[in-house]
């Protein structure tokens, strides 16, 4: 083929590409519309990698339901994860049996990695009214090296809790606090760990910006969603407990996850736990008294900073955290850089962190909890709800 033809077909290409583009009922950036070409090639190319998770959990999970009936199977306790999320395994093992096993069961996590960069486009989108930077937010996460390993590697679901976290920041923004509650909820339905937000609800409902009396919203969704497991049998003790199991089921102070216990070993694991929680409980009420005792008001700004602080800290000082569990803060600090430009290096450490905790290099995963400590330190000393003699927030 010659290169006058060449031309014409990129032509061509170019041509039908804007067309498609201009038809959309709202504008789309062609960056934006090649940014979300690129990132779903990148998770096809992807999924064929089966990890250890999928190889001794989410299959054999996929092939118990597949092999017990289907919605039947959910009576039984055979996985340690909460029924909303075997839901979806259910789904892939009936409705979408007719895909490569593999893809079926990533394929929820991989959707929901867009559900979420757009959820982020919103929330960076209040501090941005006009210009590219929503955009280029929704193109970090969908890019973010974390999030493409976590969901389209792995095949896991950190990013559904994570994104039911940043609805509930969004809906705090917009004044919606039922429908922030109700996010909450949700994430927590699919992951306890969606409780590293719960230092930033304590500190809403002592400033009032939620009520006591909707806090039982949280509880309700729950119930509701392991509703369909019980109606299928299984015991709603049984339902109840699953992640007071999953507390107890794993004896390591800590799984590749780069926070202070990779310089403490798992020998003193009896002696280490109590301290670290106790740490971890007196860190959130002295965290939550000193913002609550300001007198400065909760702004958008702040809202996010405070945000950040909380699902940072968590699993900085908690026992027991995997790799997977700074996957909110790789999220939050990317918002927290787009709010504060001056300090993007923030988000590039935290996710140069996670991104080594996945590759589970033991060495680079003990000293990049070292630099992620003191962008933890760095994040608390500038919040001027905290440390109220700092400067107001740059514009």
């Amino acid at each position: 083929m010659t290169k006058a033809s060449d031309k014409t077909l990129l032509k061509l290409v170019k041509s039908q590409f804007n067309r498609l583009l201009n038809s959309l009922r709202f504008p789309v950036p062609g960056y934006l519309a090649i940014g979300i070409i690129l990132a779903v090639l990148i998770r096809l190319i992807c999924v064929p990698n089966k990890s250890l998770d999928y190889k001794y959990f989410l299959e054999p999970w996929y092939d118990f339901i597949a092999s017990h009936g289907g919605f039947s199977a959910l009576k039984y306790s055979f996985a340690d994860y909460t029924p909303p999320y075997l839901y979806w395994i259910l789904i892939s093992a009936t409705l979408l049996s007719g895909l490569p096993k593999i893809f079926a069961i990533k394929l929820f996590a991989m959707i929901v990695d867009f559900i979420c960069a757009f959820l982020t486009y919103k929330i960076v989108r209040l501090k941005y009214p006009e210009g590219r930077m929503p955009i280029f937010a929704f193109l970090a996460v969908i890019f973010s090296p974390s999030v493409i390993c976590n969901s389209a590697l792995w095949g896991q679901c950190d990013v559904i809790y994570t994104t039911g976290l940043i609805a509930c920041i969004y809906f705090l923004s917009i004044q919606k606090k039922l429908l922030a509650l109700v996010s909450f909820a949700i994430a927590l339905s699919f992951k306890l760990q969606a409780m590293f937000l719960a230092p930033l609800l304590l500190i809403m409902l002592l400033k009032q910006r939620i009520y006591w009396y909707h806090l039982p919203l949280i509880p309700l969704v729950y119930v509701v969603l392991i509703l369909p497991a019980w109606f299928a049998g299984r015991p709603m003790s049984e339902l109840l407990l699953v992640y007071f199991n999953q507390a107890n089921k794993y004896k390591d102070l800590a799984k590749n996850a780069p926070n202070l216990y990779q310089w403490i070993p798992s020998d003193f694991y009896q002696i280490a736990v109590p301290i670290g929680l106790t740490l971890t409980i007196s860190a959130i009420f002295l965290f939550t008294y000193i913002v609550y005792k300001s007198r400065l008001q909760i702004t958008q700004d702040r809202l996010i900073h405070l945000a950040t602080i909380s699902v940072f800290f968590m699993p900085y000082i908690l026992p027991k955290m995997h790799d997977r569990y700074f996957y909110p803060a790789d999220i939050f600090c990317l918002i927290f850089a787009f709010y504060f430009p001056r300090y993007r290096w923030v988000a590039i450490v935290v996710q140069m962190s996670s991104f080594f905790g996945y590759l589970g290099t033991p060495i680079y995963i003990q000293l990049f909890s070292i630099p992620l400590g003191f962008t933890l330190w760095f994040i608390v000393r500038n919040c001027d709800m905290i440390y109220p003699k700092l400067k107001a927030y740059p514009g």
